[in-house]
């Protein structure tokens, strides 16, 4: 699961001069709405098209990540300006949260992706290193922050928050250079925090979640087996005692 964010980290651009005030945006047909400061514009959908092209050039076709929305400050047309926001839905379906409770260490997750990240940079970025991540129990988020380096960029650090829902996944990708993002970074948080999404979407724990992942399914039907048996005889000695 968490190959699937890195792969998406592979794109130069953006822009933005952010004050701290905003302006309440609904995206996603309304399922969404997030707080987008207020000087900030929403980028043209042949624009975010544009970068899943050059992302896919500059990586041979290995990546073609798309972006459904983006918003930035300054003129939402220009690119390679930062920092900025794209956003991904991702409609593949539930996901169980378990799995993301008790993440592997940094050093182990690295260690994981180092051969999938050298095949994926291409000529576009040339570094590409996780650098934090953890899971927000609470609303059901994963959060993964990355230092990227760009061929013709400087550093860049890119904070990435998937949210999940009912359909699958809501991500939020913050881009900005390295030296702008202790100052960028209540802006950042404060869009986070203001994600609020319907109740067709939202997230619901179900009982099946609690069970590990990886606990056979043999094992299931097994436990089923013995609680209706233990069901039925309960049944049985109350209806003998009764008689």
């Amino acid at each position: 699961m968490l190959s699937a964010f890195f792969l998406i980290l592979i794109v130069a651009v953006p822009s933005a001069d952010a004050e701290n005030t905003f302006r309440r945006t609904a995206i996603y047909g309304g399922h969404v709405t997030l707080d987008v400061p207020m000087n900030w514009e929403e980028i043209p959908p042949d624009l975010l098209e544009s970068h899943s092209l050059r992302m896919a050039e500059a990586t041979g076709g290995r990546v073609t990540e798309v972006y459904q929305y983006g918003f930035r400050g300054r003129d939402p047309a220009i690119n390679f300006i930062f920092p900025e926001c794209l956003i991904q839905i991702r409609e593949s379906g539930r996901l169980n949260y378990r799995r993301f409770l008790e993440l592997p260490s940094i050093e182990e997750m690295r260690l994981a992706s180092e051969d999938t990240l050298a095949e994926r940079r291409g000529v576009a970025a040339t570094g590409l290193e996780l650098s934090d991540a953890f899971f927000d129990s609470e609303n059901f988020s994963l959060h993964l922050s990355n230092i990227l380096d760009l061929r013709f960029e400087r550093k860049t650090i890119v904070t990435s928050v998937a949210f999940l829902t009912e359909r699958g996944l809501l991500i939020i990708h913050f881009y900005a250079p390295a030296e702008q993002v202790e100052a960028m970074a209540p802006i950042y948080q404060h869009i986070v925090d203001s994600v609020r999404l319907d109740t067709e979407i939202q997230y619901r724990p179900r009982l099946m979640d609690r069970v590990p992942p990886k606990l056979p399914l043999i094992l299931l039907a097994l436990a089923a087996i013995i609680a209706l048996g233990a069901a039925t005889l309960s049944v049985y000695q109350r209806k003998r005692r009764q008689q």
